[in-house]
C-alpha cells in the first residue's frame, strides 16, 4: 500500500497527524517558549523531507503495528471478522439463500467450496478458516470498487485511530509532567489524556461498526461484481 495513495493518507497518515498533536504542542509551547530553542527545531520540524520520514517511522512502528495487534486480538485472527461472521449460517445478517448464492460463486470463482450448514455446526472453528481464506480472495476481485475502497479507508481510519491514540495519550502526559507552574499547558494535557483515553478504551466499539459496515459492502459488491 502506498503511502501517499487515498488510503495511505486518509487511512494511515491522518491518523498518525491525529495522534502526534500533543507532541506538535509539546513543540510550540514548551521547546519553543521554556527552552527557547525554537530555530533549532523549526529548522528541522520545517524540513517537508525529514516531517514526512518522521511521520511514515511513527505511523509503520508506533500506530500501524500496535493497531493491527489490537485489531487480531478484537477479532482473533479475523477468525470474528464481520465479514467472516456474517458468512456463517450461524449469524442471520443475511438470509440462508444469499449464503448460497455467495457459496455458489466463490466455487465458480475460486473453485473453493465453504462449509455446509452441518460442516460448520461440527467443526466451527474449521469453518471460520476457509471462509476467512474465502474472503481474501474476495478482496482481491473487489479491491478497486469505489464503494469497497471508501468504507475500507473509514475503517482503516478508525482502526489506525486506536494506535494512534496510544501514542496521543503519551504525548499528552509529556504535557502534564512538564507542564508545572503552566496552568494552561496543564489543562490542555489532561483533555488529550481524557479524549485519547476514551478512544482507547471504547474505540473497539466504532472499530467494529465500521468493519460491519465494510464487511456489508465487501460482500454484496462481490456478488454484483
Amino acid at each position: 500500500m502506498k503511502i501517499f495513495s487515498k488510503y495511505g493518507l486518509i487511512a494511515r497518515i491522518f491518523p498518525t497527524i491525529i495522534g502526534l498533536i500533543p507532541s506538535f504542542v509539546f513543540q510550540y509551547f514548551y521547546l519553543n517558549n521554556v527552552l527557547n530553542i525554537s530555530s533549532l527545531i523549526t529548522s528541522v520540524i520545517g524540513n517537508v523531507g525529514f516531517s514526512s520520514i518522521c511521520i511514515y517511522a511513527f505511523n509503520q512502528y508506533f500506530v500501524r503495528i500496535p493497531s493491527k495487534v489490537f485489531e487480531d486480538w478484537l477479532f482473533q485472527n479475523q477468525l470474528h471478522f464481520p465479514s467472516t461472521n456474517f458468512l456463517m449460517y450461524s449469524d442471520d445478517e443475511y438470509s440462508d439463500e444469499f449464503k448460497n448464492n455467495i457459496r455458489s460463486r466463490i466455487i465458480s470463482d475460486f473453485s473453493l467450496r465453504l462449509p455446509t450448514k452441518n460442516e460448520e455446526k461440527k467443526d466451527e472453528k474449521a469453518a471460520r478458516k476457509r471462509i476467512k481464506e474465502a474472503i481474501h480472495l474476495m478482496i482481491g476481485k473487489v479491491r478497486d470498487g469505489s464503494l469497497v475502497l471508501q468504507h475500507n479507508i473509514e475503517y482503516g481510519f478508525v482502526r489506525n485511530l486506536w494506535g494512534a491514540s496510544f501514542v496521543g495519550i503519551l504525548g499528552a502526559f509529556l504535557l502534564v509532567t512538564v507542564s508545572k507552574g503552566m496552568s494552561l499547558l496543564n489543562i490542555i494535557g489532561l483533555i488529550f489524556a481524557i479524549t485519547y483515553g476514551m478512544y482507547l478504551i471504547l474505540g473497539f466499539l466504532v472499530i467494529k461498526y465500521f468493519g460491519r459496515a465494510y464487511a456489508r459492502k465487501l460482500i454484496e459488491e462481490y456478488l454484483n461484481h
